[in-house]
């Protein structure tokens, strides 16, 4: 199989507590409804912002941008789809409301890296995909959303190539599995500048966070 390095933006999202969830449906074919409701505007989304679905893995979905096709912008892109698959829930989950099916949280994490992509299996069967530090990172950055109560992660490889602007602020760096660094993950909240509330908010928050980080918690919390 041909095989080939290409710098991707990957893309992993993960719905909360969907055991606890599926646990209250009494038929599965209410459950593949409503998960289905979930996964068919959210796989839209990226394929509007030309990314590419690799993988279902239950609740959680598996993208990348820049392969197979190159994609430029692709962390725009990424994140673009990202902060829109938020905003869709929120009207997702009016409907899924109408159903008195229950709401639907999600966390999202976003890297930018090197990968090795190309057709990976056996002779009988074979997908295309790509493997690597990068996409194992992306995975374990959306895994630190609920611990953090984020929505939207992404790491600082991913921050470096943006274009555009959005609602960003620094988290915290963390020691990540497989890595002999610490890594920077930021929290996005969305499109533009911090504005009105949010502009205050976000300025008490980067108080507290110098304060944190100069070790004066008392005064941070």
């Amino acid at each position: 199989f041909s095989v080939s390095e290409v710098e991707v933006t990957i893309f992993f999202s993960d719905v909360r507590d969907f055991t606890s969830i599926s646990e209250g449906f009494d038929n599965p074919k209410i459950l593949i409804d409503y998960l289905n409701t979930y996964m068919s505007p959210m796989s839209q989304i990226i394929i509007d912002y030309e990314g590419t679905i690799d993988k279902y893995i239950g609740d959680a979905i598996m993208a990348y941008w820049n392969a197979p096709l190159e994609v430029k912008e692709h962390a725009d892109k990424a994140l673009s789809a990202a902060i829109k698959q938020i905003e869709a829930l929120e009207e997702l989950n009016v409907t899924l409301k109408e159903k008195s099916y229950p709401e639907i949280k999600i966390g999202i994490g976003l890297h930018t890296g090197s990968a090795i992509a190309g057709e990976m299996g056996s002779e009988g069967r074979s997908d295309y995909t790509v493997i690597g530090d990068a996409i194992n990172l992306g995975s374990r950055i959306e895994g630190l959303c609920k611990p953090y109560g984020a929505k939207i992660l992404i790491s600082e490889a991913t921050k470096k190539q943006l274009t555009k602007t959005y609602q960003i602020r620094e988290v915290d760096k963390v020691a990540v599995k497989g890595k002999d660094e610490a890594v920077m993950i930021y929290e996005v909240l969305g499109f533009g500048e911090f504005q009105g509330d949010a502009q205050l908010i976000n300025q008490h928050y980067q108080k507290a966070r110098t304060l944190y980080k100069d070790a004066k918690f008392k005064d941070a919390y």
